[in-house]
């Protein structure tokens, strides 16, 4: 997999998510389901009738997520761990909504012991095993059910930012992604490592870091 860049308008520094209709209707249709399935998360505070611009809102959804993982880092404790779970899949939007009511819902198909061991494995990510070290956290998304490289990555974008000991950033890969930069539909967790690797090496050929490329190609995409 050989990755050829766009040309971006960035200067390094992390952008905000810009607006658009999509994203109302996809963090609009998350709150749906959360109403429906009584995922009781605070997300007036982000997200109400008056709510105009959607990006800034998922910004600041972004924030409280960071918030939230820096609390659980000084106090580890399962209740922070699933509050965790339910801001990201806010953050992501409705195609994250499956975990929340198939085959029993949300209590069923979600398992915080084993979610807490991926948040450990990608607090010791190391460089020099990478491949291997993301082949096992792979092996433990596979286990809760309806949890795909898409919405799997997001979680391991939130928790190595703020929580890896070697400053290691991981991407996101999801199907904006898979379509507009690796030019297929069709992803799978195969194509993660080499697509870290590549987005390592394109960050610091740019000198930014991952997540502000990554931000620089989603805003291009959108």
């Amino acid at each position: 997999m050989n990755i050829i860049f766009p040309e971006l308008n960035s200067n390094g520094e992390l952008l905000p998510i810009q607006n658009s209709d999509r994203l109302k209707k996809s963090i609009k249709g998350m709150l749906t389901i959360f109403k429906t399935y009584n995922i009781t998360i605070d997300t007036n505070r982000f997200v109400n009738e008056q709510t105009i611009d959607f990006g800034k809102a998922t910004m600041e959804i972004e924030k409280h997520i960071s918030h939230l993982i820096n609390e659980y880092l000084m106090d580890e404790n399962d209740n922070k761990l699933k509050e965790i779970f339910h801001y990201i899949h806010f953050w992501g939007g409705i195609t994250g909504r499956l975990i929340y009511f198939k085959k029993g819902g949300f209590d069923k198909n979600f398992n915080v012991k084993t979610y807490k061991k991926i948040v450990d494995r990608i607090k010791v990510l190391k460089q020099d095993t990478l491949c291997e070290d993301l082949k096992e956290i792979e092996k433990l998304f596979i286990s809760i059910p309806y949890i795909g490289v898409a919405y799997g990555t997001k979680h391991m974008r939130f928790w190595s930012i703020t929580s890896n000991n070697n400053k290691i950033e991981l991407p996101i890969l999801d199907s904006i992604i898979s379509k507009n930069l690796l030019k297929t539909s069709y992803f799978t967790w195969r194509h993660y490592c080499p697509y870290v690797k590549q987005m390592q090496e394109e960050a610091k050929k740019r000198k930014v870091s991952v997540t502000a490329l990554e931000r620089a190609l989603y805003n291009k995409f959108n």
